[in-house]
């Protein structure tokens, strides 16, 4: 943007407002794609700005709304721009274990399944083994800490995207803790519970998961095995609806990478604007990839 208004000679801000009315006339002409399925997640801006609500079409792949806030009240403003009849048409929602995103589609969109999100839950999976390698580890004075320096990324991430090499530094640190190695091969085998085509499958499965915690003393990872059985139904509804779990999620590193590039956006409607031309684009640009 500064470097389009050095060559033309004109205010960044009369640059801005020249793109912003652009995408607008663009966003006007553009056909917009029936919402079945949303994906409702925050972004983190800062101590000033907060939160801001992103509400996304998961078909498409794009942003769809942007709100202040991460209240009830925030998302009930997205389904107030809907009409009675869009509301009915939406069939799913992937969502995070957010107790005001759950309560506003419950009340705003009836016909809607609650799909609570993969990434989350896996999310909640790794905290519960942080927290097994800090009670077993960190919090036993100098020495056992020393092992554990700089090794925390390898309990985070999967066993199948680790090299060999990586692998076998991994089973050393486990090799030295029981506790620590049942953390992390439970929260390897919770991932295998998205696999499962049926409900019935699936919740057996989750039932053996949590037999597996009988005698263990892991009470971070009982601790996540209640909140997975609270939340039970928004779980086995991916087997209705199998929604695409990382579409949320590469929608808000999207966004974030835009504001990144733009230090921050004081206006909301350009930075929806901006991050909806972005996913459009690239998803033309992918369609023609695989025409050709």
């Amino acid at each position: 943007m500064r470097r389009v208004a050095y060559q033309f000679g004109l205010p960044e801000r009369t640059v801005a407002a020249i793109d912003e009315r652009y995408l607008e006339h663009w966003a006007e002409r553009r056909k917009r794609s029936v919402l079945r399925q949303m994906g409702v997640d925050e972004i983190y801006l800062g101590p000033k700005q907060k939160f801001v609500t992103v509400v996304s079409n998961l078909a498409t792949g794009e942003p769809l709304w942007f709100g202040v806030g991460r209240s009830q009240e925030t998302l009930d403003g997205f389904f107030r721009t809907l009409s009675t009849q869009q509301r009915k048409q939406i069939e799913a929602a992937c969502v995070d274990m957010y107790e005001a995103f759950r309560l506003s589609i419950e009340a705003n969109a009836p016909l809607c399944d609650i799909i609570y999100d993969k990434f989350h839950v896996m999310s909640l999976a790794n905290d519960a083994v942080a927290e097994v390698r800090r009670a077993e580890f960190f919090r036993q004075g100098g020495p056992m800490r020393e092992i554990i320096k700089g090794k925390h990324w390898l309990l985070l991430t999967r066993w199948i995207n680790l090299t060999s090499s990586q692998r076998g530094m991994l089973n050393d640190l486990l090799g030295l803790n029981r506790r620590l190695l049942k953390a992390y091969w439970l929260k390897e085998s919770l991932a295998r519970l998205w696999d499962y085509v049926y409900p019935g499958n699936m919740l057996n499965y989750l039932d053996r998961w949590i037999n597996q915690l009988r005698w263990q003393r892991l009470r971070p990872m009982e601790k996540l095995a209640n909140t997975l059985s609270k939340h039970l139904p928004g779980i086995l509804n991916y087997c209705k609806h199998k929604v695409p779990l990382g579409v949320v999620e590469a929608v808000n590193g999207n966004t974030k990478a835009l504001l990144r590039r733009g230090r921050g956006y004081r206006n909301l409607n350009y930075l929806l604007l901006k991050a909806q031309c972005l996913a459009v684009t690239k998803t033309a640009f992918i369609t023609f990839q695989s025409a050709a």
